[in-house]
């Protein structure tokens, strides 16, 4: 111990981390601030509002596509193409945004950044997890969570302020700078650890997984419409299930082909193999409901406050600010406290916190209590999971051996990808039955509506964070039996 608490951690790696976590970051932030600015890009373009969602649905369904390539890229290529892989893409797609003349021309720059992000998100955390002194992979961690927790947070301020201040363009301007020093920052800092080998990819394998991911983000999404048009009554709403259901059959099984191929392959996209260890399948399950909590948050509360309060965007987007805030703080030293006492303690503690702020949400927030309560509530939650999302992925990961955990970063990039547009589509159902019957935009019975959908999205979140707390619990108890025997 007395040796760990010693170790270095070089500036060149600092830099490093920074490069690829600023890439990552403004592809995650653009993901939640594209939804404030979705009514102003739907008069621009003409479009509806099942067709402006794909500028987040299409983003998270290539990141989610292109994650999971993370570790054969890894064995294959040296570090800095695949940073500059994923500094290209970003930057090609946030010039396209910024000059985007129709519709389709931004949503191909989203989908260049979607592919752009789930290249730069595993790479980050790669370089953490090989690179980094044993003594502070778990402060390197949280600093490199930091990107997955208060990105998305952040999206509604940015989108607000934009919104209120200046044409939607010109967020895609100022990011492009940040992209080039991060470019010049990576190529300069960024480098390799463990040699390179002769890594195959199988075409097969990749086909499964866009055929799981396609239909389970269709599925989603005509999943969310049926159930929206079943609260209205209308004709032939129950054959609407239909399609969802077959989606969602579709993608379970072409999951199930694609870990029968991969257990049998030599050189699998995926090693499966990380999935044996019952502390890493736990970990791995709370992380994702905790990250679909965050993104439901950051999707209810922006839109509850303008349609049921009548906020201004600014305002909307600034409640979840202090929250954002927050959790930028105490990312890095909630790893800390893990180097210092262990995953279960500092997790545990943050849990509990987070599941109150959840419950004071569910219980007090309603019509006649404003959205000060709101921001106040969700701060609460935000310092509770901001504590403990960083140490379940840290805690998750050092159960394996160290040879796949490339493979088990890919695994929790993924998915949390995918909870997010999971989040984002249960809490627009909520809105959507609410909302049903009940008027146009505007109206009173609409806001009382939207405000009833919202407290029901509440109390589901706060379920999920109570799922969340019991699979890490039960992932504690799997690594004390391991521990032991």
């Amino acid at each position: 111990m007395e040796q760990h608490s010693s170790e270095h951690v070089s500036t060149n790696l600092l830099f490093a981390i920074l490069a690829t976590g600023i890439m990552a970051f403004i592809g995650i932030l653009t993901e939640t601030m594209m939804n404030v600015l979705f009514p102003e890009l739907m008069t621009e373009f003409h479009i509806d509002t099942s067709t402006v969602q794909w500028l987040t649905t299409g983003y998270l369904l290539v990141v989610s596509l292109v994650t999971p390539l993370s570790s054969y890229l890894k064995r294959k290529l040296p570090l800095r193409r695949i940073f500059l892989i994923a500094i290209s893409l970003c930057v090609v797609g946030c010039v396209m945004a910024a000059w985007s003349l129709n519709f389709p021309m931004l949503l191909l720059a989203r989908i260049l950044q979607g592919a752009g992000t789930g290249v730069a998100l595993p790479l980050m955390f790669n370089i953490i997890l090989e690179q980094s002194p044993k003594s502070k992979i778990g402060t390197l961690m949280g600093v490199g969570n930091l990107v997955c927790a208060v990105a998305p947070a952040l999206g509604p301020t940015v989108g607000g302020i934009v919104g209120t201040f200046m044409p939607w363009r010109w967020i895609f301007v100022l990011l492009l700078m940040f992209l080039i020093a991060s470019g010049l920052l990576g190529m300069k800092t960024i480098r390799e650890a463990t040699p390179n080998v002769d890594a195959h990819l199988n075409p097969l394998h990749i086909l499964c997984l866009i055929v799981a991911f396609i239909s389970f983000i269709f599925a989603l999404e005509q999943g969310g419409a049926a159930i929206t048009a079943i609260s209205k009554n209308l004709p032939g709403a129950m054959s609407q299930l239909t399609r969802p259901i077959a989606l969602l059959v579709v993608s379970v099984v072409a999951l199930i082909v694609f870990a029968r191929w991969s257990s049998r392959s030599f050189s699998p996209l995926v090693r499966l193999g990380v999935l044996r260890s019952t502390t890493f399948r736990w970990h791995l399950l709370a992380y994702v409901l905790l990250q679909s909590v965050t993104i439901g948050f950051g999707y209810m509360i922006p839109n509850s406050c303008q349609l049921g309060y009548g906020t201004t965007p600014l305002l909307a987007g600034v409640l979840v600010l202090p929250g954002a805030l927050l959790g930028a703080a105490v990312a890095p030293i909630s790893g800390s406290l893990l180097d210092r006492y262990g995953a279960m303690r500092p997790i545990s503690i943050a849990m509990v916190i987070a599941l109150l702020g959840t419950v004071l949400m569910a219980t007090l927030v309603g019509p006649t209590t404003g959205v000060v309560l709101i921001s106040g509530c969700y701060f609460l939650y935000m310092l509770g999971f901001s504590m403990c999302f960083a140490n379940t992925m840290t805690s998750g990961l050092s159960g394996i051996a160290p040879q796949l955990r490339a493979d088990g970063n890919a695994l929790f990039s993924t998915f949390q990808q995918l909870s997010g547009a999971v989040g984002t589509t249960v809490m627009s159902v909520f809105l959507g039955v609410a909302q049903a019957g009940s008027g146009e935009a505007g109206t009173s019975s609409f806001a009382a509506a939207t405000l009833k959908g919202a407290h029901w999205g509440y109390v589901a979140l706060m379920i999920v964070v109570i799922a969340a707390m019991l699979a890490n619990i039960r992932a504690f108890v799997a690594a004390h039996k391991e521990n032991r025997a």
